[in-house]
């Protein structure tokens, strides 16, 4: 690692695309947010990402070979929108010959809310009444992940935390579409307001950095989106071959 690292982080992992440009210090542990976007994408593709790199880069008065290290979430989330992002940033790897850092997706959305002694619940809309989670606990300053990552529906991902007696926090587009259902399942629980949960890359660059200084990197040749269950797509092609299993074995 260099002295000070300049990682552009993007996440694509919801219906907003962010992307931001942070300096960090390596000696201090601070961050520099150089530049922040986020917007909603609408058929997010690799060129309008790139648009938004070249304007943050300009905003910034940054050139592009002065990027130390690039980082971008892995998931889970948006099929396409992980598939885009990881995909445009992995093609920048290999042209600028830099440093890739997959992140998880939930790890570093966990960042947005670090509240001292308190558990923490991002939550992402999965569709299909399912939701993606992870249950985060902070003593102190450090961060431990008590439940990992999973798919399914939000009863089966909160029914651990009924009788959370500590601060609990819950945020993400996924309390935004099952809300009702948290307050009966969790009443003691603080959900944010949606303003405040969505997904920003500063803290993926942060989440990113911090990864690096324990040693992890991705090799950008293997680095691939961590969905947690198969697309429509691919359920339905599985449910097709199942089928035409089952009638082979009658015939």
């Amino acid at each position: 690692m260099t002295e000070t690292e300049l990682i552009l982080a993007c996440d694509t992992s919801t219906r907003h695309c962010a992307v931001s440009l942070c300096r960090m210090g390596e000696r201090d542990g601070s961050l520099d947010v150089m530049a922040n976007s986020c917007v909603e994408r609408h058929k997010l593709h690799a060129e309008r990402l790139l648009d938004s790199v070249y304007q943050m880069l300009e905003a910034a008065s940054c050139d592009l070979g002065e990027i130390t290290c690039l980082a971008a979430t892995s998931g889970p989330g948006s099929f396409t929108g992980l598939r885009v992002g990881l995909a445009t940033w992995k093609g920048l790897a290999f042209a600028l010959r830099l440093r890739l850092v997959a992140v998880p997706t939930l790890d570093a959305m966990a960042r947005l809310f670090p509240v001292p002694d308190s558990t923490v619940v991002p939550l992402l809309d999965a569709r299909m009444k399912e939701v993606f989670g992870a249950v985060y606990r902070f003593t102190g300053g450090v961060r431990e992940k008590v439940v990992p990552e999973r798919v399914g529906p939000v009863q089966d991902l909160l029914a651990g935390l009924t009788g959370e007696r500590g601060p609990l926090i819950l945020f993400g587009d996924g309390v935004r579409r099952y809300e009702s259902e948290i307050r009966t399942l969790v009443p003691q629980a603080f959900l944010a307001p949606p303003e405040c949960g969505t997904p920003r890359a500063d803290t993926v660059a942060a989440e990113a950095y911090a990864m690096l200084r324990a040693g992890a990197c991705t090799d950008p040749a293997l680095a691939a989106p961590r969905y947690l269950r198969a697309s429509q797509a691919e359920q339905a092609r599985a449910a097709r071959l199942e089928a035409a299993a089952t009638t082979a074995q009658r015939e």
